[in-house]
């Protein structure tokens, strides 16, 4: 019993820091677009005052981060992935249950071991092309325009994120596949 807890414990960890790096992530994303946001929107403020002032309409003044909209979406994509991790394990994502509800328990463990043995061979799939894009843009020194910034190391987070996808869906799969009761160690509150 001590090390079913133990493994429990190691699982809740590593979900637990999955979901802190898409929030990170997520936060990062934020901040970026907040950022830019209020400095573009400052310069033009800035400039059509500087307009005012000389009695002119020719001046333009507009500031923004450098790489603002590549960072922004790379950062979103890692958080995507990574936040892909902690749903998939704990099947919090968005489902379709109609033929599910009306299955018995025998029928549900079957649903379940079938959705998660795909999503499993979709994992698989989506982490090895996404290697493949790692070392890809590591060997052709793909770069964003402005900055020049290396594209892979970005892409090796995202594929570290679904790696770890790809690691807790199989977890998942072994423990339906033993008829662990997966769902009841997750238990969501519903909100009326």
């Amino acid at each position: 019993m001590a090390q079913v807890k133990k493994r429990n414990s190691a699982i809740e960890r590593l979900i637990a820091y999955t979901e802190m790096a898409a929030g990170i992530f997520l936060a990062a994303v934020t901040a970026i677009v907040f950022v830019n946001v209020m400095i573009r929107g400052g310069s033009v403020g800035l400039g059509d005052f500087l307009n005012w002032i000389t009695e002119r309409t020719d001046l333009k003044f507009v500031l923004t981060i450098p790489e603002w909209y590549h960072l922004s979406c790379l950062a979103l994509g890692i958080c995507i992935f990574w936040g892909l991790a902690a749903t998939s394990y704990r099947n919090d994502h968005i489902k379709v249950d109609i033929l599910w509800d009306w299955a018995g328990p025998q029928g549900k463990r079957l649903i379940d071991l079938f959705a998660t043995g795909v999503l499993l061979l979709f994992l698989l799939v989506f982490t090895y092309m996404l290697g493949v894009k790692v070392m890809s843009g590591y060997w052709s020194g793909e770069a964003t325009y402005d900055l020049r910034l290396k594209l892979w190391p970005f892409h090796l987070v995202m594929a570290v994120g679904i790696l770890f996808s790809t690691i807790l869906v199989a977890i998942r799969l072994i423990r339906l596949a033993r008829g662990e009761n997966v769902e009841r160690e997750h238990k969501i509150e519903r909100v009326e």
